[in-house]
């Protein structure tokens, strides 16, 4: 309960500053590089090292890449359909195809199914969203951020990109089976610390509730994949294809239906992808999903 409360308190936080110029007008931007070039390398090189890959956990891993390459199917149906320019496209593919796994889903997950069910919740956590976010996402948000496509630009642009690095030496680490000693791993803990608190309160910094007139229809459609059409895919192949039944699917179908992540939308607003379009997204995404998470877990019940 305590992390839900944090949620709304840091992003009232980020509007307040905002509101009462309590900071430079830049100062989101200040924030998001703090988070893009160190919290959030940090908490690849910390987690990806220490992930464990077994047969049991394919279905929660998975949900996350189905979630992501979904949004992009359905986004870019849109796009044809809406005629939306392509910094509108990447916003919301990064906001609809990631998932908030860790910041709502934790408390949820503990709420809804106990300990057992968070287990499954941090797997899906740091094996899936992570990943997306710092390879998909990276290069999902390097394409549309530029009005000509160049494959030497793109592939520069996320060669270069600390969230990559991260992952790229988190990977090394892992296949090399290095582990943390107890100093880097409090070092990279406390680096990676802030990112939770100071991603709110960016966002919270860069909501505009007031262009909700103008984006309603953008904020709608990504709201629609996100909270319903993702989740329905999820137990579409889960429950009814591969007639899985398990508390490891009732947690996966949970997660597939959590808001947008939080660094999706920092991460669309590094590239400058619609900044206020991700906002709204995260913005008015969270307290919306608290009626949809509901149905999703009385769906899981009545089955």
């Amino acid at each position: 309960m305590a992390k839900v409360i944090l949620i709304f308190l840091c992003l009232i936080i980020g509007i307040i500053i905002r509101r009462y110029k309590i900071l430079d007008e830049g100062a989101a931007i200040i924030l998001n590089k703090i988070l893009i070039y160190i919290s959030l390398p940090a908490l690849a090189i910390l987690y990806i090292p220490k992930i464990e890959i077994k047969s049991d956990v394919v279905f929660p891993v998975a949900v996350m890449w189905i979630v992501f390459f979904g949004s992009i199917g359905f986004i870019l149906l849109m796009k044809k359909i809406f005629k939306w320019d392509n910094s509108t496209t990447g916003s919301l593919i990064m906001t609809s195809g990631l998932c908030n796994s860790s910041f709502v889903g934790f408390p949820v997950l503990l709420a809804s199914f106990g300990e057992e069910g968070l287990k499954t919740g941090v797997i899906i956590d740091q094996s899936g969203s992570f990943f997306v976010l710092a390879t998909a996402g990276v290069i999902v948000s390097s394409i549309f951020s530029r009005s000509k496509f160049s494959l030497k630009e793109i592939l520069k642009s996320i060669i270069i990109y600390p969230p990559f690095i991260g992952f790229i030496i988190g990977l090394v680490l892992r296949l090399f089976n290095i582990t943390h000693s107890e100093i880097s791993d409090e070092l990279f803990t406390k680096l990676g610390s802030p990112i939770f608190v100071l991603a709110l309160i960016s966002v919270g910094m860069q909501l505009r509730l007031g262009s909700l007139k103008d984006y309603y229809k953008e904020l709608s459609i990504g709201l629609f994949y996100k909270l319903l059409i993702a989740p329905f895919i999820i137990f579409i192949l889960y429950f009814i294809i591969f007639k899985q039944n398990s508390l490891t699917v009732d947690v996966s179908l949970m997660e597939s239906a959590m808001p947008p992540m939080v660094m999706g939308a920092i991460m669309a607003s590094s590239y400058n992808l619609n900044p206020k379009l991700s906002n709204l997204m995260v913005g008015v995404g969270i307290p919306i999903s608290a009626v949809t998470l509901s149905f999703w877990y009385y769906i899981i019940k009545l089955i």
